[in-house]
């Protein structure tokens, strides 16, 4: 997210001690108690008046287990090259989610769904929406050879079942980044939060698809600016019915989606489903968004021009990947 905000709360597990220092006020007490108040978790109100460029960040080893205990002096934002300093860093809690979502549920009904399969998908769906509930909002809409929306945002899990049940025609061509294009469209417009009682929202698209688009009008790279630009995280769910490997019948062939860049580029990943249970999916989207970290940090550029971004850690052997790779600096 790249907006100005008068006043906004941060759930914040962990932050540095500049900005512990800089945006809160504590009583004397906490302030006697600096070492052991940064290692805790806490909650904390800071007052921003300028751009913030925030971004979302998941760590993970070789073997993909993600990573919960990077420090803040682990973890380094480049801007064009040039180190940044981190002025706000946060890690999700496991157990309660800290930052809201407001998703997006974009599915695929060009005929890569079979109807049997349609009702599993909705179970495991409203399973996750169970795992994300509290202050998240959901939202959904259906493609094909045209893009329909059929659920604003709502916290009613309720709501999103009817709009899965009321999917039931499979045909036509396909349309996965006009899709995308539409549902960043809904996550920066006026019906969706960008906060949720004082805690800034995370903006996320759940992509279900075959993932072979045939019809799109918007190219592929602007879909990947548009959601940099606006702080959205892509993840796709593959379905079953993707082509398989002609030398191995276990693995799929990297569809056109997964050629776009558009998921990694939006510091998301792939899913590759089985239709007789999509609920071990989105157990484990769910997981990888627990797992992540909220970076954020006051940007010195106002030219209105576009600049890249890069994460690293210092840490040995842990791969980054990060909500944006680039963003639009704010005019002046």
């Amino acid at each position: 997210m790249n907006f100005r905000i008068a006043i906004a709360t941060l759930c914040l597990g962990l932050t540095t001690a500049a900005a512990f220092h800089a945006r809160a006020q504590q009583s004397s007490a906490q302030a006697n108690t600096q070492a052991d108040a940064q290692s805790r978790r806490s909650e904390m109100t800071i007052r921003m008046d300028t751009d913030l460029v925030v971004i979302d960040v998941t760590a993970t080893d070789k073997t993909g287990t993600y990573i919960r205990d990077l420090r803040p002096e682990e973890i380094q934002v480049f801007e064009d090259g040039q180190e940044r300093k981190i002025n706000f860093f946060a890690i999700n809690d496991e157990v309660t989610l800290s930052r809201p979502l407001a998703v997006v549920f974009a599915l695929d009904l060009s005929g890569s769904l079979r109807l049997d399969e349609m009702a599993t998908l909705r179970q495991a769906a409203m399973k996750f929406t169970d795992l994300m509930k509290g202050d998240s909002v959901f939202a959904a809409l259906t493609f094909n050879h045209k893009v329909k929306i059929t659920q604003g945002f709502t916290p009613d899990p309720a709501k999103i079942s009817r709009a899965f049940e009321r999917m039931d025609a499979f045909e036509g061509s396909t349309r996965i980044y006009d899709a995308l294009d539409r549902a960043i469209t809904m996550l920066v417009g006026r019906s969706a939060p960008r906060t949720r009682n004082g805690r800034p929202v995370r903006r996320v698209v759940v992509v279900i698809t075959d993932g072979f688009d045939s019809a799109s009008i918007i190219d592929r790279k602007e879909v990947i600016r548009r959601a940099n630009d606006a702080g959205v995280t892509i993840y796709s769910v593959t379905l079953p019915s993707f082509a398989l490997s002609p030398t191995d019948a276990a693995t799929r062939v990297i569809t056109p989606l997964d050629a776009s860049r558009v998921v990694s580029a939006t510091g998301g990943q792939d899913f590759s489903a089985d239709a007789r249970d999509f609920t071990p999916i989105f157990k484990a989207l769910a997981e990888e968004i627990r797992a992540s970290y909220a970076l954020a940090y006051y940007p010195d550029s106002r030219d209105g021009k576009r600049h890249e971004l890069q994460i690293k850690t210092s840490r040995p052997g842990i791969q980054i990947r990060a909500s944006r790779t680039s963003y639009t600096a704010p005019q002046q």
